[in-house]
């Protein structure tokens, strides 16, 4: 079981690297080498498509620049910058409310990161992991959809996925798991009619007769 894992990870890690598409998180990130706005650009991430959690990041960078401008921004400029995301009221409010509280003495300290609000288990770990080189997998509905369809895991939760996942994917894979599933689920493993037809991966649901 091992093994294949592996040598699963390996095909699916060559893949993704002929694959013309960018992941919103990491392309903010190498943009304004800045923790906050990876942060913001996690947060906005949530429920939301690559190409609108880019486009409504890039909306605030360009507004604000700096934390301390966006943290005294009219709640409902906020919301106008980044009403093509999904709960984009609820988030206006946590991004200001996070702007208020930051503080980059503190951007990896664990416990700093992970009681902003907006900051759910899946959040925290994509940006410790790509801010602060954290060992965490970070679980996604991409991550947690495909380790049950190939057979890793048998799990009904995001949560029952990562803990599942650290039993058996090599630490080596960790950092970069995240973002291996979620291009390969964007795709080729998508949620609904995956391309199974140009998948190389012998996986169970590719020989599912009643899969959806």
């Amino acid at each position: 079981m091992q093994m294949q894992i592996e040598e699963q990870l390996k095909i699916i890690e060559d893949l993704v690297k002929k694959l013309n598409d960018r992941l919103a998180v990491p392309y903010i990130w190498e943009k304004t080498k800045d923790p906050f706005w990876a942060l913001i650009a996690t947060v906005l991430s949530i429920r939301t498509r690559e190409e609108q959690t880019i486009r409504a990041s890039l909306n605030l960078y360009n507004k604000y620049k700096d934390y301390k401008n966006l943290a005294k921004a009219p709640i409902e400029e906020i919301e106008d910058l980044i009403k093509n995301v999904g709960l984009y009221k609820q988030k206006a409010k946590w991004i200001k409310t996070i702007a208020q509280r930051w503080d980059y003495n503190k951007k990896c300290d664990e416990s700093f990161i992970r009681n902003l609000p907006g900051v759910g288990r899946k959040v925290g770990n994509v940006y410790l992991n790509l801010v602060c080189n954290k060992p965490y997998i970070a679980v996604d509905v991409h991550v947690h959809r495909i380790a049950n369809r190939l057979g890793w895991v048998k799990t009904k939760t995001p949560e029952e996925t990562e803990k599942q996942l650290y039993k058996i994917i090599p630490k080596e894979y960790w950092p970069k798991l995240n973002h291996m599933l979620v291009l390969f689920g964007r795709n080729i493993c998508l949620p609904s009619k995956p391309k199974c037809d140009i998948c190389p991966l012998d996986c169970p649901y590719k020989y599912n007769k009643n899969k959806p």
